[in-house]
């Protein structure tokens, strides 16, 4: 598809969902995912910014998801449902190599007779989604998993048993399921969910103070001399951009979120949106800019890797690098360990 029409980024979205919305089985939705990687990597041939084409997946990925759903319809009509997307999904900001990450939020009288009715359709729900090329998530964070397939009553406990609790395994579920996205039913239940959770966190700062804790437990791979500290793979010097990198952003963009009641999902948008004074919008500007980088250098490796019909990951060959990406690389790790110090400061860390 040639990109020259007056807008044609929303030519392309709308290309993608039409090709989504004449689906009319499973398996048509097979076929037009596979339209749909190769149009993101048209896309990003064309030279459209990260961000933007991560958002522009998220879309298409919704549009996936909600036609499954649709074809679904009979097992749903009669409940008061959401699904919910987690994890970068949620963040609309899923890249080509992605698992899945969802859940499912429901209202009923009795919340384990409409969880025993459900499991059997979410389990092949996911299993089509598997098929369309969204991995089952390898933790079993997903909708089918009846732990995450619960009422609005019972998601509220859960969110606040982690809260109170604040142990190691309550921090890594809160990464992931903090970021919790409506997508098709009834988007209310998912607004009431957050809505909550804003007020259920504000009173207890030893959380907030947890979670900043967490993460900044990943720190930045730099030595004190400025120089990108990395490991060794059959020989090669590599970092996981993802792990070393992104998620360091990602995971601090939600704590700001958090501790200022921002609803938004989108890191860039937490960053910005939680900022409160002058001095705070211009770092938390330069974060946007080292995390787009970081999130750019992702994308790119991961293109490469498909054009050359390798297995997608996050692993970066520093050897693959320019002398120019390399420096933009150490200059958004610089940022990082600002944005953490900013951290430490805010939390006496």
């Amino acid at each position: 598809m040639k990109l020259e029409a007056e807008h044609p980024l929303q030519e392309a979205v709308a290309h993608g969902e039409s090709w989504v919305a004449e689906c009319r089985e499973p398996a048509d939705l097979v076929r037009a995912c596979s339209l749909l990687r190769r149009q993101a990597a048209t896309l990003y041939e064309e030279g459209l910014r990260s961000d933007v084409l991560t958002r522009t997946v998220a879309r298409w990925n919704d549009a996936v998801l909600r036609r499954l759903l649709e074809i679904h319809h009979a097992d749903f009509a009669d409940l008061d449902w959401c699904w919910l997307a987690l994890g970068s999904e949620g963040r609309e900001e899923q890249t080509v190599h992605t698992d899945q990450d969802n859940a499912l939020i429901f209202r009923g009288e009795d919340a384990a007779v409409v969880r025993e009715r459900l499991l059997p359709r979410l389990r092949e729900i996911n299993e089509q989604l598997d098929q369309c090329g969204y991995m089952l998530c390898p933790g079993d964070v997903m909708a089918s998993n009846p732990k995450w397939c619960l009422s609005l009553e019972e998601w509220q406990d859960t969110f606040a048993t982690w809260i109170d609790t604040g142990d190691p395994q309550a921090l890594l579920h809160g990464a992931i399921f903090f970021d919790f996205r409506g997508i098709a039913g009834n988007l209310e239940l998912a607004r009431e969910l957050r809505e909550w959770l804003i007020e259920y966190i504000k009173p207890r700062p030893l959380f907030l103070k947890q979670m900043a804790e967490y993460a900044i437990s990943n720190a930045p791979p730099l030595w004190p001399w400025k120089q990108l500290r990395v490991r060794k793979s059959d020989g090669e010097k590599v970092i996981d951009i993802k792990v070393n990198g992104v998620s360091m952003f990602v995971d601090a963009a939600r704590v700001f979120s958090l501790a200022s009641g921002v609803i938004s999902t989108h890191t860039d948008k937490r960053f910005v949106d939680s900022a409160k004074l002058a001095s705070e919008s211009r770092d938390r500007r330069a974060w946007v800019a080292a995390y787009r980088s970081l999130q750019d250098l992702r994308v790119r490796h991961q293109f490469e890797q498909l054009a050359h019909g390798q297995r997608v990951d996050n692993r970066v060959r520093l050897d693959d690098l320019s002398r120019f990406e390399r420096e933009v690389l150490v200059a958004a790790m610089q940022e990082a360990k600002r944005m953490q110090a900013s951290l430490r400061l805010r939390y006496l860390l």
